[in-house]
């Protein structure tokens, strides 16, 4: 699998980023992995295909021009090699802008806007490579979509890559909202209301065959206690 470095430049006077693929390998890991999801069932946790470094910069061209046509905020591409990329800034990802928020409410109204323009993009038929909060950017009231070096539908179909979108996004934000017991919860559960069925169907069964990892995740604390918290938010809010 390819693996990316990325490098703060000017360009024209304007903020860019120099997007450099190389391959980084783990495609044993990436194995294990997809041998994991089908053995769960769940296709939405398929690992994707591992690519060259030349194949992931052409995936991510390809990823942004389809987003784009969707009416996506995405970078722009302001150059492009056969290994790397020039892109545009988007502003401040949603992540740190919530690492930076003391107010809880605050926070809440943040992850509702990035959660709000992945469910508009989803409602077009789009979908993202790793639905992160780091891959999600917020500049005033729009929200951009980063990092995209991963086309999910070429080992799933439509409705388990949106599905993946909402369990990425619940993974990587259920901590901001640690301190606000049952908001996140309640903010994924609104959003599955809005989701198919076939996503809906998707996302519920990961949180059933994964719920075990709860308890465990919780003992280990850190990183791993975010994923229980996670699983938690996922568990009530498909309930």
């Amino acid at each position: 699998m390819a693996d990316t470095r990325v490098r703060r430049e000017q360009a024209a006077g304007r903020i860019a980023w120099r997007k450099t693929y190389s391959d980084g390998g783990r495609r044993k890991r990436m194995a294990v992995l997809r041998w994991l999801a089908r053995r769960l069932g769940a296709n939405a946790l398929l690992a994707p295909i591992p690519l060259s470094p030349e194949a992931a910069c052409r995936t991510e061209q390809r990823m942004i021009r389809r987003l784009a046509a969707l009416g996506a905020r995405v970078p722009q591409i302001l150059e492009a090699g056969e290994r790397h990329l020039l892109l545009s800034d988007l502003g401040p990802t949603l992540s740190a802008l919530c690492r930076a928020e003391s107010d809880p409410g605050e926070r809440e109204r943040l992850l509702r806007q990035g959660l709000g323009a992945i469910l508009r993009l989803h409602a077009k038929g789009g979908y993202l490579s790793q639905a992160f909060a780091r891959n999600l950017t917020l500049e005033g009231n729009d929200v951009g979509f980063i990092d995209l070096e991963e086309d999910p539908a070429e080992v799933m179909p439509l409705a388990a890559a949106q599905a993946r979108d909402l369990l990425f996004y619940a993974h990587s934000t259920a901590r901001f909202l640690a301190d606000r017991p049952g908001a996140h919860a309640r903010m994924m559960a609104e959003a599955l209301a809005g989701a198919s069925e076939a996503v809906r169907t998707e996302v519920t069964l990961v949180a059933r065959r994964l719920r075990w990892l709860a308890p465990v995740s919780r003992l280990l604390g850190g990183r791993a206690g975010e994923v229980a918290l996670a699983l938690d938010s996922l568990h009530r809010a498909s309930a």
